[in-house]
């Protein structure tokens, strides 16, 4: 016997799947593709930062300014690669020899795909690999660094001004050893 529950559920779930392939049916014709680039600013939210000494020293939650730069391909309204470069600025954890000093910088290559739901607004998923570089400086002027490629991912929404410029509202988690991230931003994207 079939649940109406069921049969509810599975509706909800094809329309909101279907949904941004018929709004978007109609740009099937022209696809808009070609280079862009773009950058952006927010808040960094450090989560789970630990100190390099032992014992239960971490940062549980801090936030940061940080940016970001971004260059990719459209292929067309749906799919573009995109490689950028994020800084999340300085922070500190404080131990009982003083504080250190960590800093996150690094690049990613995602994967964006997008639904187009009007012709000027957009929802888009991404995903793919970051490399970033931590380098920490302790009370005692020890430095030390961390190297390493790391999966991110996120989403957002697009608002095309004209053609060929659009606004970003953008949220990305990257997944780095000791410190995962979360990057809230806006940016701005220049088609060319």
């Amino acid at each position: 016997m079939i649940r109406k529950g069921a049969v509810v559920t599975t509706g909800i779930v094809a329309a909101f799947a279907l949904a941004p392939v018929v709004a978007s049916a109609h740009y099937l014709g022209s696809p808009e593709s070609g280079f862009y680039v773009g950058a952006g600013g927010g808040e960094a939210h450090n989560g789970g930062l630990l100190s390099p000494f032992p014992g239960p020293f971490g940062n549980t939650k801090r936030t940061r300014p940080a940016w970001k730069a971004f260059v990719g391909y459209a292929f067309n309204r749906f799919f573009a690669v995109q490689a950028g470069y994020q800084n999340f600025g300085t922070d500190t954890i404080t131990t009982p020899m003083g504080s250190d000093e960590v800093r996150n910088r690094g690049y990613d290559v995602n994967g964006l795909l997008s639904f187009p739901f009007t012709r000027r607004f957009a929802v888009f998923v991404e995903g793919g690999a970051s490399r970033f570089h931590t380098r920490t400086i302790t009370p005692v002027s020890t430095t030390m660094t961390r190297d390493g490629t790391h999966p991110d991912y996120g989403g957002g929404v697009q608002y095309d001004v004209t053609r060929h410029v659009a606004l970003r509202g953008q949220w990305q988690e990257f997944r780095i050893p000791s410190n995962n991230t979360q990057l809230y931003s806006g940016s701005l994207r220049f088609l060319f």
